[in-house]
């Protein structure tokens, strides 16, 4: 039986036989497609060749690339685990033709690799074809009919005719698109899932797990308009795919594919880790097992490739696949305790014939699973905490549903799982309102959209149009021909010296003109191999139409941007010969005013070490060495050392960046012809923006003058403040000076804590009683909300029984405290601290938490209105006490 490693091997060498370029994985999320959060085809990055927009050197290309599909309409997400065949993560094997062969070559090298290399049986493989389509005006594609009936020995009537719901593929509601042929395997009767249904009958297409896609090739002939018709494409192009956890379950003669050896040695740590065992059934405990295996595949290799669990996009998408592993961890295996960083070893082990990147980010990858995990268990404690107050306050109203709003809070801000929060609503017997969940979910979509990208063109704006030849590097000015204006706001060119930004490089600004034209340029993007200079007109002749014209970049502009771009190569070199070669770019941002360089690094960067690293690049800037740049393959120049960084998309040619005996990184940007050019470095800032992440900012040439010149000015300062201290005494006395302050503001917080019990003692005694409880209800001396926070604290931690309210009137603005004593709390009472918030807003045309029960606060803009609002707290509290 064939290993995944040698079936892997098998349909890759078996293509490169084909004259097929054998090309690597592009990274999990795209690099230069902003209407997709991660990779989840094989053909995203041949997507700019099917739009027309890009181009390759080979007509012909084969790769197994890393797919994540965890959002949108392909998201199986909570599918996984509970079957044997859905996943996060996985890969897609897949070859292409751009304009070069088509549906002839095509399925006759799928019906060779399966039955002859991979030796299928004939007979149990079936083949789909487009049936037609009457509303688009397609007939059936008897052209692959025929092509199946030639080319390969199939039964001619195990070819079916499917409609286009199953076998015509579209990128999108636009653009390419055209039949497709799938090929599906019969895996016996005892496959079906579907057995106790009455009527039930195994088909191909038919539901069940007898019949299953492995292979689907595409052919695509046509382009989509937006008015959705249909035109014939000039190139026609094949793009096919092949699941590779199915495929290796074929061959090993699985049902599951977590009986592979693709997923066994996972399974078998969790076993280890857990010390419980994995018995592939549908116990909640074995679901949990195949979760934890999923999961640490998508976010160990999302990790690899530069992704960081966050708040918002696919970083938002990861912190929440990995805590639904946590959670399973937890709830079904017992595991309170971070383990899911052990599983990273294994992982990077099964990869790393493929995806070696695993194994060289490990101890990055292990260390952000690791802080992920314990901040989901302190997650967890706060939100169980918030949900236990969610349903006292629910329970207290009689209602027996949990507001949808409310639940789906507890979800997006506290991050508490939507099935733990079903499970525990169901554990007090309620429900949550599923409307209201969805309708919160969708305002959260509709805000949380951004741009879909395409700088607000379409690409049939840019069908025809070629490459734009870019000739930045060499010169900063050329005359070019003006090919497009699209909406008076982007020109294309057939040539520029703009560059477009990528590789964390800003795009170049300038001027683009004629005699009768001027447009300003400012900001340079690109879409595929085609520039868009972006921009408003300036001056138009309309009678004189600009073709041919002059395109300038802004040079200052641009000189500080090299400048700043070739310094993070340098700080990339000083960084990790300072702090260790486990640092490894995560990202950079290169503008005209400065540089932010993001590392792999466990622990803030201490003085010392940021001065070592600026000493190192100025010591290489003072040497004036020569910037070289060359033009090599990629794998010529990975072997002489050059530096790839993670997560970005290289082609077949890159670009060489090396700076003397010190740097050598692949890199696409402009940068200074000598390190002199840079003139000065400093570091600015370094700071955390994730666990395992530190990020720097600084300047060079003129920026970092004025840096240093702000520095000394403000040391003078201080010295003309301290006036009498050397230099070499500055520090200690500041230190002492501190100390003081210290003890300074230890007793004022000491007389203000005296004053703040006399006061509250003063309110206690004046407040009348109510069947012995104190109504506090009253205005306040004027002061911040944390000192009447502070002041209602008092009273509440008072040995009274006591609620009420206090309020002041602050910078024009009322804020207001109310709260239940602790005494109080000790009886059953109906009295709400939020009630009594939500009850003062409305008077003072304001608001606040009015969730909590025992202690709440708010506003109101309305101060002439504090009495009316305090009578109106004194009348609401003395009903509650009286109907008690």
């Amino acid at each position: 039986m064939k290993t995944a490693s040698e079936i892997r091997k098998d349909y890759l060498e078996f293509f490169k036989s084909k004259q097929h370029q054998i090309v690597p994985s592009s990274p999990i999320f795209p690099q230069d497609d902003p209407t997709l959060l991660f990779t989840n085809a094989g053909m995203n990055q041949f997507k700019d060749v099917f739009l027309g927009t890009g181009k390759r050197s080979y007509k012909r290309a084969a790769d197994t690339q890393k797919c994540l599909r965890v959002s949108g309409k392909h998201n199986d997400l909570e599918s996984v685990g509970r079957d044997t065949y859905h996943h996060t993560f996985f890969e897609m094997l897949g070859n292409w033709s751009f304009g070069d062969y088509f549906k002839k070559e095509a399925i006759h090298w799928a019906w060779e690799l399966l039955t002859q290399v991979w030796q299928i049986p004939k007979e149990k493989l079936w083949a789909t074809v487009f049936g037609g389509d009457q509303k688009d005006g397609l007939m059936p594609d008897e052209e692959a009919v025929q092509v199946w009936k030639e080319e390969t020995d199939i039964a001619h009537d195990r070819i079916l005719k499917f409609g286009k719901k199953d076998n015509f593929w579209e990128m999108g509601d636009s653009g390419p698109c055209g039949p497709c042929s799938e090929i599906h395997l019969d895996r016996g009767k005892e496959a079906c899932d579907h057995k106790d249904e009455p009527g039930h009958v195994c088909s191909v297409n038919g539901g069940c797990a007898r019949y299953i896609e492995i292979w689907n090739l595409v052919f695509i002939q046509f382009n989509r308009q937006e008015d959705q018709t249909l035109v014939t494409l000039p190139a026609k192009h094949v793009d096919t795919g092949m699941g590779f956890e199915r495929l290796v379950s074929v061959l090993q003669n699985k049902y599951s594919n977590y009986d592979t050896d693709i997923f066994a040695p996972i399974l078998n740590e969790i076993s280890k880790i857990t010390g419980i065992s994995y018995t592939a059934s549908n116990s909640a405990t074995d679901i949990a097992f195949r979760v934890l295996s999923d999961h640490i595949r998508a976010l160990s290799s999302a990790f690899a490739d530069g992704a960081l669990p966050g708040n918002a996009g696919r970083g938002y998408v990861l912190r929440r696949l990995l805590r639904r592993a946590a959670r399973f961890g937890r709830q079904s295996l017992g595991m309170q305790e971070p383990f899911i960083y052990r599983l990273v070893p294994v992982v990077a082990q099964i990869f790393s014939d493929v995806f070696p990147e695993i194994q060289q980010r490990q101890e990055h990858i292990q260390l952000l699973l690791k802080t992920e995990e314990e901040s989901f268990a302190q997650m967890l404690t706060r939100g169980i905490h918030l949900f236990n107050e969610l349903v006292s306050e629910v329970k207290k109203e009689g209602k027996n549903t949990i507001p949808g709003e409310r639940a789906y809070r507890l979800y997006h801000q506290d991050g508490f799982p939507r099935d733990l929060v079903d499970l525990m609503t169901q554990e007090q017997n309620l429900i949550v309102d599923d409307e209201g969940w969805k309708k919160a979910e969708q305002e959260h979509i509709d805000r949380s959209k951004g741009s879909k990208g395409g700088y607000g063109v379409s690409p049939s704006e840019l069908e025809g149009i070629p490459s734009t030849h870019f000739v930045g590097y060499a010169t900063m000015e050329c005359t070019s021909n003006i090919l497009k204006i699209i909406d008076n706001t982007t020109l294309i060119l057939d040539r520029t010296p703009f560059y477009a930004e990528s590789g964390g490089q800003v795009g170049d600004t300038g001027i683009i003109s004629s005699k009768s034209f001027r447009f300003q340029v400012k900001d340079t993007q690109k879409i595929g191999d085609i520039y868009l200079h972006i921009g408003e007109i300036l001056e138009q002749d309309l009678s004189k139409p600009a073709h041919r014209v002059s395109a300038c970049v802004d040079k200052k502009r641009r000189r500080d941007i090299m400048s700043n771009h070739s310094a993070t190569h340098l700080l990339h070199w000083a960084l990790r010969s300072v702090l260790g070669e486990h640092v490894v770019q995560q990202g950079s941002v290169v503008e005209p005013e400065r540089l932010r360089f993001d590392i792999s690094h466990p622990k803030k960067i201490e003085d010392h070490e940021l001065l070592e690293v600026e000493r190192l690049v100025n010591e290489r800037i003072f040497e004036n060495l020569k910037v070289q740049k060359s033009v090599e393959t990629l794998e010529s120049a990975k072997k002489k050392g050059a530096m790839a960084l993670f997560g970005e998309k290289y082609g077949e040619k890159v670009r060489v960046i090396q700076i003397g005996k010190y740097s050598k990184e692949l890199c696409g940007g402009t940068h200074t012809y000598f390190t002199g050019d840079m003139g000065y470095f400093r570091i600015v800032s370094e700071s955390s923006i994730q666990a395992g992440v530190r990020r720097i900012e600084a300047v060079t040439r003129s920026k970092a003058v004025e840096f240093s010149q702000k520095e000394h000015s403000f040391l003078r300062e201080i010295k003309n403040q301290l006036k009498g201290v050397e230099d070499n005494a500055l520090v200690s006395k500041i230190a002492s000076l501190q100390e003081e302050i210290k003890e300074l503001k230890k007793k004022g917080t000491q007389q203000a804590q005296k004053d703040t019990k006399t006061y509250a003692e003063s309110l206690l005694e004046k407040a009348p009683s109510v069947n012995e409880i104190k109504v506090v209800v009253s205005k306040t001396e004027s002061m911040q909300i944390n000192d009447l926070r502070a002041l209602a604290d008092m009273v509440k931690k008072s040995s009274f029984k006591a609620a009420g309210i206090l309020a002041c009137v602050f910078q024009e603005k009322v804020f207001m405290v109310s709260f239940i004593s602790d005494k109080l709390l000790e009886e059953k009472t109906t009295l709400h601290a939020g009630e009594m918030i939500k009850i003062a807003g409305t008077i003072l045309g304001g608001g606040g938490d009015s969730r909590r029960s025992e202690f709440a606060q708010g506003q109101g803009s309305k101060t002439d209105q504090i009495d009316t609002m305090l009578l109106k707290i004194s009348s609401y509290i003395e009903e509650k006490i009286a109907s008690r």
